[in-house]
């Protein structure tokens, strides 16, 4: 079993990434010593300094995200496109609670070993790593760190909403420990030609009148959390890419604010979920069909994101409809697809629908370098 120490892997932990451009030992997952979590213009103003230029390998992505149940046999659908030439890359999911354990002590053997197996392939591929902010489903699960649950400067850390629990990322505190696990994970994984980026949770909560908002949410506080995030993670991945995991954000002026503020820190904006006739508020603020009309495409980098919603588990979807929706309209770069087994008819899952339809349209992604990407784009 890998130790874990305070701020700093063991030597089994961190000789996990042997394939390719291994990660320096001086790489170990460090706080930041001074941490952008202050002023937001502040921490924008120096990523626009800092960010040089971007990993940039736009195509189709193969999403897990099943809560870690069937690792061994996750791993195996990852060895199974070492020579998919249409698949770019993977995205993997982890909990907050589950890479940090407590304060500063951060466990990251899992993503490790999912690095490894990627970079070992005879075709590696990319890398995107999503810390979920929250949890879906049951109402008794937890998503932050047990030590947060407990201190009352967290008040709680966490808080039920209609279909599960979420951090309470809209208080300072809460966004402070946020950021600085990112900025660990940073450190570690930025420097790796294979970690294409860093995601997190969508924009949207959902409160109800079951579970209600608690009296220190508000979507103007939201933003502004969120803002700091997005800052300090170009701060902290300089050369990976920042998806911001955008579908709704209260009003329209909210959510162009926040799109400008992706544009400035060379992000990329869009999320879930790609529904034929339901665009999601971020959609088309991006699309210029909301807010102030601005046309976002071919300027920020964007993500459109296929999950098993769309894929049987609510709706079902041609597959040629949604991608026409993402490559077309959205003029999306990252398509990313559920590794849906279970849901829908077999022409919406993955091995005799969704793998079939992007070979058949040859990976085709919008790959132009983004013109928010200052300082170019890395595409070898």
């Amino acid at each position: 079993m890998v130790a874990i120490v305070r701020l700093l892997f063991s030597v089994a932990a961190t000789t996990l990434i042997t394939a390719g451009p291994a990660l320096a030992a001086s790489s170990t997952p460090q706080a930041s010593a001074q941490p952008c979590i202050g002023d937001t213009v502040k921490c924008s103003s120096t990523s626009e300094r800092l960010a040089g230029a971007i990993k940039w390998h736009p195509g189709h992505y193969m999403m897990i995200r099943n809560s870690h149940r069937h690792d061994a046999e996750d791993l195996e659908y990852v060895s199974l496109l070492a020579s998919e030439p249409t698949i770019t890359g993977i995205l993997r999911d982890w909990t907050w609670k589950s890479v940090e354990t407590s304060k500063g002590v951060f466990d990251f053997s899992e993503i490790d070993t999912y690095l490894r197996a990627i970079q070992n392939l005879a075709r590696p591929k990319r890398f995107i790593i999503r810390i979920e902010n929250r949890v879906f489903g049951a109402h008794t699960g937890s998503v932050v760190p047990d030590d947060m649950l407990r201190d009352p400067a967290y008040l709680g850390g966490e808080v039920s909403m209609g279909s599960g629990v979420v951090a309470r990322i809209w208080e300072a505190p809460v966004m402070d420990r946020l950021i600085a696990l990112m900025q660990a994970l940073a450190q570690r994984y930025d420097s790796n030609p294979y970690v294409e980026g860093i995601s997190t949770s969508e924009t949207a909560i959902g409160f109800s009148s079951d579970y209600p908002a608690p009296v220190t949410f508000s979507n103007a506080a939201l933003l502004v959390q969120l803002e700091r995030y997005t800052a300090a993670a170009r701060l902290a991945w300089r050369h990976s890419n920042v998806f911001v995991e955008t579908n709704f954000l209260g009003s329209n002026a909210q959510m162009q604010a926040f799109t400008d503020a992706a544009v400035k820190a060379q992000a990329v904006v869009g999320g879930p979920d790609i529904v034929p006739g339901k665009p999601s508020q971020s959609e088309q603020i991006v699309q210029g069909a909301l807010g102030t009309g601005t046309d976002y495409r071919g300027t920020v980098a964007i993500k459109s994101e296929i999950q098993s919603t769309e894929l049987g588990q609510k709706w079902q979807f041609p597959l040629a409809q949604i991608y026409d929706i993402a490559y077309n309209i959205n003029h999306a770069n990252y398509i990313l697809w559920d590794r849906n087994d279970y849901y829908g008819m077999p022409n919406v899952q993955w091995t005799t629908g969704i793998l079939p339809f992007i070979r058949s349209i040859d990976g085709k992604a919008n790959t132009n370098c983004p013109r928010s990407f200052a300082s170019g784009c890395i595409t070898n």
